[in-house]
C-alpha cells in the first residue's frame, strides 16, 4: 500500500467502497505527507462512518502537528454540533506532540469534552482562533 502516490492514497482514503483497513493504511501514508489540501481531506474524515477511518484521520492530524490547527479550528467553527468531529479534535488536541497546539488549544479541550461541548465548542474555538492571530 506504501508504493501509491499522495493522489492515489487520498483516493483510497476517501472512498468508502474501499475496505476500512485499506483505507487507513492510506490515511497513514497522508499524514506522513501532510499539505493543506491533505488536511482538510483529514478533517473530513473525522466523520466517517467507519471508527477505523476516524481514528485513522485523528491519528493522521496529531502527525500534521501545527499545519492542522488552524483548519480543525475552523471546521469546529463550521461543524460545532457534529459530535464525530469533536471526539476527533478532542484526540488531536489532546494527543498532540506540538507545544503550539497544545498551548492554542488548552482551553478548547476541556469546552470538547463537557457536558454542553456543542453548545461550548464554538466559543472555545474562537477563542483559540483569536489567541493564534495573536501570534
Amino acid at each position: 500500500m506504501s508504493d501509491l502516490s499522495l493522489e492515489q492514497a487520498l483516493a483510497v482514503a476517501v472512498d468508502s467502497g474501499v475496505p476500512v483497513l485499506e483505507r487507513e493504511q492510506a490515511i497513514h501514508q497522508l499524514g506522513e505527507s501532510p499539505s493543506p489540501d491533505i488536511v482538510d481531506h483529514l478533517i473530513r474524515l473525522l466523520e466517517d462512518n467507519a471508527d477505523g477511518v476516524r481514528w485513522a484521520a485523528s491519528s493522521a492530524l496529531i502527525e500534521c502537528g501545527d499545519m492542522a490547527l488552524r483548519p480543525l479550528l475552523m471546521a469546529l467553527l463550521d461543524q460545532h454540533d457534529s459530535v464525530w468531529l469533536r471526539r476527533g479534535a478532542y484526540r488531536v488536541f489532546h494527543d498532540t506532540k506540538s507545544y503550539k497546539v497544545q498551548q492554542v488549544a488548552a482551553d478548547l479541550l476541556k469546552a470538547l469534552n463537557g457536558p454542553a461541548a456543542e453548545s461550548t465548542t464554538t466559543d472555545a474555538a474562537a477563542r483559540a482562533l483569536m489567541k493564534l492571530n495573536e501570534e
